[in-house]
């Protein structure tokens, strides 16, 4: 799963409108997400920074309702990140 995200940030430094597009299907209101899904977000926002930007609405606007559904330690740190 960290290979695949990996893989995922590697294609999204160029391709970022199409991992997104795909990694936002994983990314439902209501139900909380793996955790490399997060992290995958995470890592993208260090490495194509202005990639991001576009979706940062689209992904703070389903992720705050979630935060009070992260229960165990591993996704309130991957939250944070």
């Amino acid at each position: 799963q960290q290979a695949a995200s990996n893989v995922l940030v590697a294609v999204g430094q160029r391709f970022i409108n199409k991992v997104m597009e795909e990694a936002l299907t994983k990314f439902q209101p209501g139900i909380l997400p793996h955790y490399f899904v997060v992290q995958t977000f995470a890592n993208l926002s260090v490495s194509n920074v202005f990639g991001m930007v576009p979706f940062l609405n689209s992904i703070l606007g389903t992720m705050l309702p979630m935060l009070g559904m992260a229960k165990q330690d591993h996704m309130k740190s991957v939250f944070c990140y």
